[in-house]
């Protein structure tokens, strides 16, 4: 039988409705899912084994046909392999004879079935807001929602703090530095996510040999969003995280890349860490409520 495998790119978030959140790494999108299509997720993650995720959701759902979940499964796997989040390997060398399939469940490319009513999903609606993480009805499972990260970035808007900084020399080239690593944010957040966090890592490994405390991150944050007055566009936590971590490692020091969710309504986040803190000016809401999906340093 034909065994399933996660993506060795997707970074996942559990929900504490029961849903999760995956992140490509390679394309830089989140994709929601409800409570049933955690669990086979899960399964399918544990064991590579399409039969015994469809009896583990059976088994918590005792009411729904057998022969429902396993259809509903079905079109899940196709969604998550069409999205590469999902891989399908062959048992053997042998081909499987003509009009038949070697796994359980049809193939990405098989023609798709008759249009059905589009179940609930728990994620974000095209119009941009959110949906809470309810679970569907019962026995209906429905395929991932995708959720553009860029487009859903970010929940920390840009607005320069109020404090005038340090009017010195050494804080004008401070001043200089941070805008300078701002513009090269703008320019790296334009780049595959998976391009990004590499970059990020080989940074942190090759410049930074001491590690930053939250005093010095806090300090560097707050140059940032200063340097950020001096941009005509929105610079969201994505960048402003990138850019403080970049004006860090111009000094040596490294911090803790993170990027994480939240639920009703769905949200993203991205932020550094200095020793197991999370950094924030006093002027925004704190990290306590996001969970990581992407870590890196």
């Amino acid at each position: 039988m034909t065994r399933l495998s996660v993506s060795e790119y997707v970074r996942e978030s559990t929900s504490p409705h029961g849903g999760s959140v995956l992140l490509d790494v390679r394309s830089g999108h989140c994709f929601a899912m409800n409570s049933m299509a955690h669990a086979l997720w899960r399964e399918w993650h544990r064991s590579g084994n399409f039969d015994s995720a469809v009896v583990v959701v059976a088994g918590r759902y005792p009411d729904v046909q057998h022969d429902r979940i396993r259809k509903d499964a079905r079109r899940l796997a196709d969604d998550l392999i069409s999205r590469g989040l999902l891989a399908a390997h062959a048992p053997s060398l042998t081909p499987p004879a003509a009009g038949q399939h070697a796994y359980p469940h049809p193939a990405a490319d098989a023609p798709s079935p008759p249009a059905e009513r589009a179940p609930a999903t728990a994620g974000r609606r095209p119009d941009g807001r959110g949906s809470a993480g309810h679970a569907p009805s019962v026995g209906e499972v429905p395929p991932v929602t995708e959720v553009p990260l860029a487009a859903a970035q970010m929940t920390m808007s840009a607005e320069p703090v109020r404090d005038g900084g340090d009017r010195s020399l050494r804080g004008a080239v401070t001043a200089v530095l941070s805008l300078v690593v701002l513009l090269g944010a703008l320019l790296l957040i334009r780049l595959p996510l998976r391009t990004v966090s590499r970059t990020v890592g080989w940074t942190a490994r090759t410049w930074c040999r001491r590690e930053a405390t939250p005093e010095q991150a806090s300090a560097a944050l707050a140059a940032v969003r200063r340097a950020a007055r001096w941009y005509p566009g929105r610079a969201a936590c994505l960048e402003l995280s990138l850019a403080t971590l970049g004006s860090l490692a111009l000094t040596g020091r490294r911090v803790v890349w993170c990027i994480g969710t939240a639920d009703d309504p769905y949200r993203f986040h991205a932020w550094v860490e200095a020793q197991g803190v999370a950094i924030a000016s006093p002027d925004e809401y704190g990290n306590s409520e996001f969970r990581r999906v992407l870590c890196v340093s």
